[in-house]
Parts: C-alpha cells; sequence; structure tokens
C-alpha cells in the first residue's frame, strides 16, 4: 500500500517521522511500480473509469440489498464512498449463527466484531466488500445472505 501527501515542508517531515514508527517503511518496489504507473500513464483517467466502475458497483450493491436484505430487517448504511458497506441485523438474529449459515452457502462477510477494539463488546453488523466480486457474484452472495436472513426468522 502506498499513499501519498501534499502539504508543507513542516508537515512532510512529521507524517514521515509517524508513517516510520507505525510500519518501518513501504516497501520500495511498490513505490517504484507507482512511480512508474504515474509518470508513464494517464493516471487521471484511470481515476475516472474506476470511479465509473465502483459507482456502477454501490449501485448494483445498494439495489441487491433493498431487494434482498432489507425484508428480513437487515439494515445498511447508504454508499457514500469506499470499497465496503455496513449492513446491522435485526434483533433476534444470531452473527455468529448468521455467519456460518453464510458460509455454508459459500457466501463471506466480515463479522463487525473484527472491527471493535474491545472483542468481548457485542455487535450484530457485518462488512460487505463489493469492490471485487463480480456483478453476478454480488448479486448471487446478497441473494443467499437474504435467504439466511429469511431461514434465521422464520
Amino acid at each position: 500500500r502506498v499513499g501519498w501527501c501534499v502539504a508543507p515542508e513542516q508537515i512532510c517531515k512529521k507524517l514521515v517521522v509517524c508513517k516510520q514508527g507505525s510500519d518501518v517503511h513501504t516497501n520500495i518496489w511498490s513505490q517504484i511500480l507507482c512511480c512508474e504507473f504515474m509518470q508513464k500513464y494517464d493516471f487521471e483517467a484511470h481515476l475516472k473509469s474506476l470511479r465509473e466502475l465502483y459507482t456502477k458497483k454501490a449501485k448494483l450493491t445498494e439495489s441487491l440489498l433493498k431487494e434482498h436484505l432489507a425484508p428480513y430487517g437487515i439494515t445498511y448504511n447508504k454508499i457514500e464512498g469506499g470499497l465496503f458497506v455496513w449492513c446491522t441485523l435485526p434483533d433476534g438474529i444470531d452473527m455468529t449463527q448468521f455467519n456460518k449459515k453464510a458460509l455454508e452457502k459459500k457466501v463471506c462477510v466480515v463479522p463487525g466484531v473484527a472491527f471493535l477494539t474491545d472483542e468481548n463488546e457485542e455487535c450484530n453488523s457485518f462488512r460487505i466488500n463489493f469492490s471485487t466480486p463480480t456483478d453476478d457474484q454480488l448479486a448471487k452472495g446478497i441473494k443467499a445472505l437474504g435467504e439466511v436472513a429469511r431461514e434465521m426468522t422464520e
């Protein structure tokens, strides 16, 4: 993972120290690849194409969530950026059982507890990644999650 920053020199110096303290250094190979890509290719066109792709995937994901999860009381945050969507199960659906049943249908979501600072805290939410799956995989996966929710609410 490589990032960059445009800031006054004194701020950049402090950021370098913070970055070095957090991960020692970004590997040089990744930095070289990113530099070459940005110098030799139309980076702005690449970003434009990514924005179009992920906007389309976000809209598809939201429509699938509305169709397959909302009827069973699963709520979700409107996608306003990023590549993930945060969903919350209604009371009465156990997160651990929901995840197990989803895995049986070959669908994997990240339980919300993975993002807590206290692993013992209760969390009935999960995260879906919509960037990696194909549109067909998204449709099948979210439909399967809806089937799990239906089974668990009957």
